[in-house]
């Protein structure tokens, strides 16, 4: 903000400068049009009296040989001042009857120029300067405040009244960032404690389920099957929405480790490989990890996720790196991404070319986030070998 407002002031100050400049030549040139004159010490005057006859002399104009620039500047002045061994000389030109003669008067000493009061120029352009700094400085150090608070809501995520007094130009706004902090920070609060519920009003049910289930031995094995894959659906449902809602508010910065690149995508793979008969190919390049743990661990999850649920028979892990840059791609043998894909980034959110990839796009927008706060990028796409879903991961190995 400092910066802005020194180039904001520097501008207005040299604009205005600029300006009185000019006004001041077009008024010399266009509006007062002083005649030429020449300022003669007192102390000349009495010996040009005296010596009238030797200091006034009367020539002919045609007599007179003067360089083309002096004698237009005579024609268009009526004098000219000439400088020479025996002193300063001053050609007068005639006028009326006379106009072809020109008076010589000299050698006289020509008085120094008047002062031009430089010390007023600079009085009236400080105070120019002051008076422009003293309109926009107020608005500058507002918005500097403005600008404080929003960065600590930022960080804090806590409603803020920002400092600025009511006579200020940018009061309004103020009110309205207050405002909107406060609202935000409701919404914050509100979907924090929804989160919480939601974990123990859903789950609780869901273990009774579970455990009821495990009682009843004497049901049909495919109904059996059927509401335990309706079980493990719902609960995977919402650990996606815990997933989405830790990480639509992070509040702190994340803080990269160095982790053992093999036995951390080995423990993620093994998670997943518990629960599917598709077989989780890990295929690792690197000996160090470098990521945030507990994010981290959420966005390989929610990819084998995906990959376990549209794959035929397997997925592939797998971390390298390029150049600079970690690498993690994710690709199985289903039947990929439809051609909106990136609408799946989206939150709640599903593709409508291809029942394939239905949902509500939670998973994806998730992993999105926190391949962001990892200064990485996201590409999606489909294998060229086995036609299922690419998705590929890179970041830097420092923020």
């Amino acid at each position: 903000m400092r910066k802005q407002f020194f180039r904001l002031y520097v501008f207005i100050i040299v604009s205005v400068i600029a300006a009185l400049i000019a006004f001041g030549q077009i008024y010399q040139n266009y509006v007062f049009e002083q005649s030429p004159s020449i300022a003669l010490p007192v102390s000349q005057w009495p010996a040009l009296i005296d010596n009238k006859g030797d200091s006034l002399v009367s020539l002919n104009r045609h007599d007179l040989a003067l360089p083309p620039t002096l004698a237009q500047q005579l024609n268009k002045q009526k004098m000219l001042t000439v400088v020479q061994s025996e002193g300063n000389f001053v050609y007068v030109l005639g006028s009326g009857d006379k106009a072809d003669t020109v008076y010589r008067i000299g050698p006289i000493t020509v008085a120094p120029p008047p002062d031009e009061h430089s010390i007023y120029f600079l009085l009236v352009y400080s105070a120019i300067a002051l008076l422009v700094m003293s309109f926009i400085w107020p608005v500058f150090k507002d918005l500097a405040e403005l600008k404080r608070a929003s960065r600590r809501f930022a960080r804090e995520k806590k409603a803020f009244t920002a400092k600025v007094k009511p006579s200020s130009t940018v009061y309004p706004l103020a009110q309205t960032l207050s405002e909107m902090s406060e609202r935000i920070s409701k919404f914050i609060q509100l979907h924090e404690d929804l989160s919480r519920i939601i974990s123990h009003e859903i789950r609780t049910p869901l273990s009774r389920m579970r455990f009821v289930l495990s009682l009843h031995s004497d049901l049909d094995e495919e109904i059996q099957h059927t509401m335990q894959r309706n079980i493990d659906e719902i609960e995977n449902r919402l650990c996606q929405y815990l997933d989405f809602a830790r990480v639509e508010y992070l509040t702190q910065p994340l803080q990269l480790q160095a982790l053992d690149a093999k036995e951390f995508i080995n423990q993620e793979a093994s998670k997943n490989q518990l629960f599917t008969d598709v077989n989780i190919e890990t295929q690792v390049a690197l000996d160090k990890l470098y990521c945030e743990p507990n994010s981290f661990a959420i966005l390989v999850q929610n990819l084998l996720f995906n990959g376990v649920k549209y794959a035929q028979h397997q997925v592939v892990l797998r971390l390298h790196q390029q150049d600079q840059m970690q690498v993690l791609e994710v690709y199985d043998d289903g039947p990929g991404l439809p051609n909106d894909a990136d609408l799946l980034l989206a939150p709640f959110s599903s593709s409508k070319d291809s029942a394939v990839a239905s949902g509500y796009g939670l998973g994806l927008y998730i992993v999105e986030r926190i391949c962001l706060w990892h200064g990485g990028q996201l590409s999606l796409g489909n294998h060229p070998q086995t036609g299922g879903a690419h998705i590929r991961i890179c970041w830097p190995r420092q923020l």
